[in-house]
């Protein structure tokens, strides 16, 4: 099930729950018997790839599947950092040291099966008690996700904390298993971050972009922040482009591992972010607008 994008009006709903929205890998686990069985949303296998979740799994009664997100926890902030998830899932093996260094929980919020029976057609709030009853005393490493109605208050802790965002959920929804598309019972809210930086330069476009540009090249301070390539509209692109045009060119101020062309300018933008990773770049930075 894969939720459509909310808006803070969508706070104010009498019929929703709010859960926080964790910043991780999204991942189902399967267990028939002794056999557990991990993969993401595109039916990726990370079983060998996060063998505590499988330990963890195995300690719990009965058969069941659970939808949960992958996030590493930074001891030093006690909040989930992207990078250790993502190197965790990305790796194909077993790492002993990666395990060690990004030890993984399972931030669990719904689940689908239980002892052979299918929960998908029971309402949200019936489904959240049994995984609260399946999962009590588990180990650390599977986690429940609570729910609260205040929705507003939960908002207001998502931002304070610095969270990825929160997710709203109709009170007596079904689950549905409508991937690819997505569900309006189910909403995000992301908790975007805004910064104005300076453009130093852009990546060549591709298909619909060839003519123009991929995306633009991002500095703060000097430092490189990140590209942006959404965000952008048929106007602005042809604006940018040529201003581009009629800038010059000049030696590339940085490396970003991938070919683009520098150039002297002026041009600042107001972009959208949702964390700045540990080695300094947005994640997901979005073009808002141009600062004059």
């Amino acid at each position: 099930m894969r939720a459509e994008t909310g808006s803070e009006k969508d706070l104010d709903s009498e019929t929703k729950v709010a859960e926080t929205k964790f910043d991780g890998s999204r991942v189902l686990i399967q267990k028939v018997g002794n056999d557990v069985l991990l993969q993401n949303k595109d039916g990726i296998i990370y079983t060998i790839r996060l063998p505590e979740v499988v330990e963890a799994a195995r300690q719990l009664k009965g058969d069941f599947i659970l939808d949960a997100e992958a996030v590493y926890l930074d001891p030093n902030t006690g909040e989930e950092s992207f990078t250790g998830s993502q190197r965790r899932c990305a790796t194909q093996f077993p790492d002993p040291w990666l395990r060690q260094q990004f030890p993984i929980t399972m931030e669990v919020f719904d689940i689908l099966m239980l002892h052979g029976y299918d929960l998908t057609g029971q309402p949200y709030w019936e489904r959240k008690g049994l995984l609260k009853d399946l999962l009590n005393g588990s180990t650390g490493t599977l986690r429940y996700v609570p729910y609260t109605k205040d929705c507003i208050a939960a908002w207001n802790y998502v931002r304070s904390r610095g969270k990825e965002g929160l997710m709203l959920k109709e009170f007596d929804s079904r689950y549905e298993q409508c991937f690819p598309k997505r569900s309006w019972n189910w909403l995000k809210i992301k908790n975007w971050r805004h910064e104005v930086v300076d453009i130093v330069g852009y990546k060549p476009g591709k298909n619909a972009r060839a003519s123009f540009f991929g995306s633009l090249v991002l500095a703060k301070d000097g430092k490189y922040v990140g590209c942006a390539g959404s965000g952008l509209n048929d106007w602005e692109l042809r604006r940018l482009k040529d201003i581009f045009n009629s800038s010059p060119v000049t030696a590339k101020p940085f490396d970003i591992g991938e070919p683009f062309t520098a150039i002297k300018t002026s041009l600042r933008a107001e972009v959208k972010f949702y964390k700045i990773t540990q080695a300094g770049v947005m994640r997901f930075p979005v073009f808002c607008r141009l600062v004059e």
